[in-house]
């Protein structure tokens, strides 16, 4: 694990320096939904938005007041979990976002290399055995599954599955596994 001092800290995740640009210039409060080394919460914080942060040990029980942000982010906590425990993030997300706030977050693949490796403790959900995550369940979708569960409540700008080997936080990962896929969404919340 790297330090968390700001020398230390990388370049924001292209989905986080992309959330940057879009509200540039906006008085943003900004929901990031499991913070890791911070350096998201860094870009954010100097784009000069509010953000309030969800741990990641509270990413999978948060809660937070209804309609209160104007946008969310999360580039790894919705990677983590069951499909019903996503599905609840989800659920929770959308109800803390304005109508038409942007939501941008990645998910699993199907596609990476890690899917079907280690113990099975749920549909789609795996957990390694060994190494730095071991017993961290990761839940992977695919394409349809996806939209079939954001569809509800977001409307899907874009949702594109990408190689992220280099984009990958190495604070929480000693290695860095290899043959990482994720989806990177870029969403809004329905209005209502």
């Amino acid at each position: 694990m790297t330090s968390r001092s700001p020398e230390n800290i990388r370049r924001p995740h292209p989905l986080a320096a992309a959330l940057v640009e879009r509200l540039r210039g906006a008085k943003a409060r900004v929901l990031e939904v499991g913070a890791g080394s911070g350096r998201n919460t860094a870009a954010l914080h100097a784009a000069g938005f509010a953000v309030d942060v969800v741990s990641d040990a509270g990413a999978n029980t948060f809660e937070t007041p209804p309609l209160a942000f104007d946008a969310a982010l999360s580039t790894h906590a919705f990677l983590h979990g069951t499909p019903a425990l996503v599905a609840r993030m989800l659920h929770v997300t959308a109800r803390a976002l304005k109508p038409g706030a942007p939501f941008y977050c990645t998910f699993a693949s199907k596609r990476d290399e890690r899917y079907g490796k280690g113990r099975q403790v749920d549909t789609d959900t795996f957990a390694p055995e060994s190494g730095d995550e071991a017993g961290v369940k990761h839940v992977y979708f695919d394409e349809a599954q996806l939209r079939a569960m954001l569809d509800e409540t977001f409307v899907i700008e874009s949702l594109t599955e990408q190689s992220v080997d280099d984009v990958v936080g190495s604070w929480a990962h000693a290695q860095r596994p290899k043959g990482s896929v994720h989806w990177f969404l870029r969403a809004r919340r329905r209005g209502d």
